[in-house]
């Protein structure tokens, strides 16, 4: 697989200040790596493409790192002044809506209940354990299987934007789910 995101000389900060950060992290970390990046979670002494961190890690983050994307939901203690110091904002698409009102343009947006959202899903079944959906985005259109519970819905939903955001190509995001789904 070919890396569609240019490799910078400094890192790239992905901050997660969300609930089930940590979870996110592990899952948006597993992407980045399945697509041949370097990826560390909270520490900023390793060499890396991306650094993922927790917003509650209370690390200081050096000058050399690149805040790239911010992953909020309506549990954030972000201002829009610190939102805007990132290449990228994440939210749900409500959240988007309640904390920005139409003044939201330029962050991206995720749904499980709004086709209005930059990454939103439809069609979603259950069937003996495997939850599948269509994940619509980027103007593409994929079926994703999500096999024994192993992620959410929102999760999955979650994660893509952020990937997204920082400049994954959603085909490389959807290869590491059909790639798990296998597993």
């Amino acid at each position: 697989m070919t890396n569609m995101i240019k490799t910078v000389q400094n890192p790239r900060l992905i901050l997660l200040d969300c609930r089930n950060s940590h979870k996110l992290a592990e899952i948006i970390s597993d992407v980045l790596n399945f697509c041949s990046f370097n990826t560390c979670i909270d520490d900023f002494t390793q060499v890396t493409d991306f650094i993922i961190e927790n917003a509650d890690s209370g690390t200081y983050c050096p000058e050399n790192v690149i805040a790239d994307t911010v992953l909020f939901d309506e549990n954030s203690k972000m201002t829009r002044d610190k939102i805007s110091t990132f290449r990228e904002g994440v939210t749900s698409y409500e959240n988007a809506m309640s904390f920005f009102g139409n003044d939201g343009e330029g962050i991206m947006t995720y749904s499980s209940d709004n086709y209005g959202a930059d990454v939103a899903s439809r069609n979603y079944t259950e069937k003996g354990g495997t939850v599948s959906f269509e994940l619509v985005g980027g103007g593409i259109l994929s079926r994703v299987n999500i096999i024994n519970g192993k992620y959410t819905v929102d999760e999955i939903l979650a994660c893509t934007g952020v990937l997204l955001a920082a400049g994954m190509p959603l085909a490389s995001v959807l290869s590491f789910f059909e790639y798990e789904e296998g597993c």
